[in-house]
């Protein structure tokens, strides 16, 4: 037998105006998406209805029994729609975003000034090798004076590039600096607006309400951080969120973390490092800064550490090593009124080291540019080495030759001393057949392969043996004894036999060059104004490798071989960096124990300022060992990788920029598709809401006929 549980008509009125009640929510709620469809941010919120618990039996009546009377709808909660898995992607994606979008404008800037390939240093570099050229080319020509006022004007012009590429990135480093200062706010002010939103959001998860639109306004909220710098959320039981920055936190439920603003501080190996710390406790210098990762804070921190510093370093190298080089040739020179050479490159700041900001072209008259050599064929101490008018075959042996005027009547073994800059090389001869010295060539050949900063060579013509001083036969090991000592032009040859009046027995007298054995070759008796021997040394010196940077010391300390160990540099060497490649214990020939390392690590004494480069070794070198750059490549290889690299990371940048874009833009369209309000479906859902509120409404008023029909016809009231 069924029972049933009897229902009043003022129990179906209770439960359509408790529809009514919830449609009008709905209606309400749809209304709300509609209103937020353009409000960044916002999620659609969906009102999920489900069945009031039904009314059970009486207690004259069965309980679970057919007949049991549901009571309408209710609301069991309005839904947040939203996906924190494509929250992630997409700020990840942002961040990534932000990070070559920043870059992208910065370099795109800085390679913009720097005007390479088609100007800026490179171009005016290779102009200044144009005018050293057309100096070489037209000696003898009517002007000379216009070749070296060019070559002056090319030198000056090159130092202004360098000068205003400097300021490129001096200036990039700067704006670096201020926009960390402007975001570092503005991630400040978003970090507070994240805690206070916890604060609200844990309040009302506490009462059992949905804060739906806060967790939106705090989403939006990190999806701005996320621009700039790297974010990782995690929710919190009561409803908070801990927002961190690569494991360190930024905001613990209601407690931020304020980001101190950028300061240069100081790495290990003493480069100047941009760097962001907390607030408080309140950075030193030494403090190790924050790793930001990616976003806007992030590209300003690898711009400034990993490019832009780079690009400053390399070309204060380049202008330190091509001062180098260059001066190293006119100072081993004479000016056109015979006077000793002077630096081409100078310091701007007289006493600072040369760098690209801090140079400029220091000689201004023609006339005192040093391209003149001292050169034995100038004067008339040397003579003739052939007898009568006999022709000499400098192939055939020296010993009794008697095309030679003073022929040895047995092979001589000797040494010849050279003195350049105060530092002495010695050449061991020895004119037995088969032997270095045996004839004129193999003289020629070896002394010059001897590198002691003079070459030899014949002059067929007046059949004179000629010396001449020549700045780029220096090898490393000569440069190491030098120790960046200013180069000078005169140069001074000792020969261990010679005798007064017996030229016959010493090798500088069979070659006819008695006088000037000991004998100081310079501007009295070894100079001519139009000899243009150190122009074509800055011809070989263009196309030479050459040590960049420029660095020229000994180590007093012995070696170990696999010990690591440290070597002081020169006052105001400050440019070297870990990776440099350097040549330790130069030998002639590059013989063992001679060997390339590579700096690991670099400190600077804070009390002195000196750097100290640390390498290990694979051999054992005994003390006072010598220190240079390896000489791997010529000056125009060396900034032409460096313009490279600053077209790679611009190019690198760009790349980035569009793939990242392009990435958050899908990631976001997803992203959108599963929590974004669209209009035409909340219309929908405003329209079957407006259709049930109407349907609920109409059997209200049924109900209500139906009641008054009842209580007319039995008389009631």
């Amino acid at each position: 037998m069924s029972s049933f549980f009897p229902q009043s008509t003022f129990f179906g009125i209770d439960m359509m105006g408790n529809a009514l009640n919830m449609f009008s929510v709905a209606e309400n709620q749809t209304s709300d998406n509609i209103s937020n469809v353009n409000t960044p941010g916002a999620s659609r919120q969906q009102v999920d209805f489900t069945e009031q618990t039904p009314l059970v039996g009486s207690p004259f009546m069965a309980t679970h029994v057919p007949g049991t009377a549901g009571q309408g709808v209710t609301i069991s909660q309005i839904e947040r729609i939203h996906s924190d898995t494509y929250d992630a992607m997409f700020r990840g994606a942002s961040s990534s975003q932000n990070f070559y979008q920043t870059q992208q404008q910065m370099l795109q800037g800085v390679q913009s000034q720097l005007g390479d390939p088609n100007a800026g240093v490179g171009t005016q570099y290779a102009a200044f090798q144009t005018a050293i050229s057309q100096l070489v080319s037209q000696a003898g020509s009517g002007n000379p004076g216009a070749s070296r006022a060019n070559v002056l004007n090319a030198a000056q012009t090159l130092a202004s590039a360098l000068n205003n590429s400097s300021s490129a990135i001096s200036n990039a480093e700067a704006q670096v600096m201020q926009q960390g200062d402007q975001l570092v706010t503005k991630v400040n002010g978003i970090l507070d607006q994240i805690a206070a939103l916890n604060g609200q959001i844990r309040a009302s998860t506490a009462v059992g309400d949905n804060p739906n639109t806060f967790k939106d306004q705090r989403d939006y909220l990190i999806d701005q951080l996320s621009q700039y710098l790297s974010t990782n959320t995690s929710i919190q039981a009561d409803g908070s969120t801990l927002v961190t920055v690569n494991g360190q936190a930024l905001v613990n439920d209601t407690v931020t973390y304020h980001l101190n603003n950028p300061i240069i501080g100081q790495a290990t190996n003493g480069t100047p490092t941009f760097q962001i710390n907390f607030a408080n406790p309140a950075p030193t210098s030494t403090t190790p800064g924050i790793p930001l990762g990616s976003g806007q804070l992030g590209a300003l921190q690898d711009l400034y550490n990993n490019k832009l510093a780079a690009y400053g370093t390399q070309l204060d190298q380049f202008a330190g090593a091509l001062s180098n080089e260059v001066n190293r040739i006119t100072q081993a020179g004479f000016d056109q009124n015979g006077q000793p050479g002077t630096a081409l490159f100078q310091p701007l700041v007289a006493g600072q080291p040369i760098t690209a900001g801090n140079i400029q072209c220091a000689i201004t008259d023609p006339t005192q540019l040093p391209v003149s050599l001292a050169n034995t064929s100038a004067g008339n101490l040397v003579v003739p080495l052939n007898s009568s008018n006999n022709t000499v075959d400098t192939s055939q042996q020296l010993t009794n030759n008697g095309n030679l005027a003073n022929p040895p009547a047995a092979p001589l073994i000797g040494t010849l001393t050279v003195s350049v800059d105060g530092v002495t090389s010695t050449f061991n001869y020895n004119t037995t057949a088969g032997q270095n010295s045996d004839t004129i060539n193999d003289f020629v050949s070896n002394f010059n392969a001897a590198h002691t900063g003079v070459t030899a060579s014949f002059d067929p013509n007046s059949q004179r043996i000629v010396f001449a001083r020549d700045p780029q036969n220096e090898d490393l090991v000569l440069r190491g004894k030098q120790q960046g000592n200013a180069e000078t032009p005169q140069f001074t040859i000792t020969d261990s036999n010679f005798v007064a009046g017996t030229p016959a027995v010493s090798l500088v007298g069979v070659l006819g060059a008695s006088n000037i054995n000991g004998v100081v070759q310079g501007a009295n008796n070894a100079f001519a104004a139009s000899d243009n021997g150190g122009a074509n040394a800055l011809v070989k010196m263009f196309q030479a490798n050459v040590g960049i940077p420029a660095l020229e010391t000994i180590s007093t300390t012995a070696a170990v071989a696999g010990t690591a160990m440290t070597v002081a540099l020169p006052s105001g060497v400050t440019n070297v960096q870990v990776g440099q490649v350097l040549t330790i214990d130069a030998q002639p020939g590059g013989a063992a124990p001679q060997e390339n390392v590579t700096v690991t690590g670099i400190t600077i004494n804070p009390a002195t300022g000196i750097e100290s480069v640390t390498f290990t070794p694979a051999q054992n070198h005994a003390a006072n060992f010598s220190v240079t750059s390896a000489q791997v490549q010529t000056l125009q290889q060396f900034y032409g990788q460096t313009i490279t690299q600053v077209g790679i990371d611009t190019q690198t940048a760009i790349t980035g920029n569009q793939t990242q874009t392009s990435l958050a833009n899908n990631i976001n369209q997803t992203r959108q598709s599963i929590s974004g309000i669209n209009l035409d479906e909340e219309t929908q859902n405003l329209i079957k809401y407006q259709n049930a509120y109407a349907a609920a409404a109409k059997t209200i008023a049924a109900l209500n006929q139906m009641l008054n029909t009842v209580i007319t016809g039995l008389g009631v009231g």
